[in-house]
């Protein structure tokens, strides 16, 4: 009787530790890791989009009122050219969006915005904290943190990264909330959004995931992980680090890119034995898209 038990007690603590190794997400495969090669200030990278003229980055600063249009090699990333948004005041740029109808759309952190820029020069408030009711928390530093837009309805979505979190998504021809959910995993820190054919996709940057959630139903359909590449056991990719530094978020047919803001830190040793990275620049990595993610 006692080999019995001592039996099924084995057979169910197997079948724990299967389930829950099938449980992690997959780690995305690497393709390649570019670093910043040009820029002579510290940029602290926050969003990136694609345009109808090519790729788009901001940085969080309270000076860095711009929008830059990038170009990337096989080894690096540089900065062509910036546009001026508009701003009359210090801001803290954290997301960004575009569709070719209406233009260029970004968030404001400091002051919980989101605004239009149409390409005259002026960027329009379409949003802001205000509009919410039931007195939501509004920490520093916990603020709005990214945004997407469905461009064919109309609707934008908003994620407060923390403290709490959670999902706005607006109606901005009927200037009406739609809804407003929960991210899915509390232990989350959303630093990036992304819209595509009735999924969100989160930038978790604490827990190094990226998770596709149904619009629809608010349920997560799929996670996957960048851990290994950003929180390998024998160290991050920059040193004196305790949380996540994933900000920038980009979706192409095949590829998952995604973009860190360092704060300005340096590599650390286990980026430089691994990757060869060497500075304190922010690095743009590439990752393959696994089928129907």
């Amino acid at each position: 009787m006692k080999d019995l038990i001592i039996f099924s007690l084995l057979i169910v603590s197997t079948m724990a530790s299967t389930w829950a190794q099938e449980e992690l997400p997959a780690e995305l495969e690497i393709i390649s890791i570019h670093t910043l090669a040009n820029y002579p200030d510290r940029f602290d990278f926050s969003g990136i989009v694609k345009s109808e003229t090519g790729y788009l980055a901001i940085a969080d600063k309270i000076w860095n009122r711009y929008v830059y249009n990038i170009r990337i090699d096989s080894n690096h990333w540089y900065v062509t050219d910036s546009v001026q948004l508009g701003l009359a005041n210090n801001t803290d740029l954290e997301g960004i969006d575009f569709c070719d109808q209406s233009g260029l759309y970004f968030i404001d952190e400091k002051f919980n915005r989101a605004y239009l820029y149409d390409g005259s020069g002026r960027s329009e408030v379409i949003f802001n904290k205000g509009l919410l009711r039931g007195g939501h928390k509004w920490g520093t530093n916990s603020g709005l943190e990214g945004i997407a837009v469905d461009c064919e309805r109309n609707v934008l979505y908003l994620a407060k990264e923390r403290d709490p979190g959670f999902i706005v998504s607006y109606d901005m021809e009927d200037k009406a909330i739609l809804d407003i959910f929960n991210l899915p995993d509390s232990k989350g820190d959303v630093s990036d959004l992304k819209f595509e054919n009735d999924f969100l996709y989160l930038l978790e940057r604490n827990e190094n995931y990226v998770t596709k959630i149904n619009v629809k139903t608010k349920q997560v359909v799929e996670k996957v992980s960048y851990k290994d590449v950003c929180s390998h056991p024998d160290g991050k990719l920059y040193s004196h680090t305790k949380y996540g530094l994933a900000e920038a978020l980009l979706l192409t047919e095949d590829e998952i890119w995604i973009g860190l803001d360092n704060n300005g830190l340096p590599f650390s040793s286990h980026a430089r034995q691994a990757y060869q990275l060497v500075g304190n620049q922010p690095v743009l990595i590439k990752f393959k898209r696994p089928e129907n993610f």
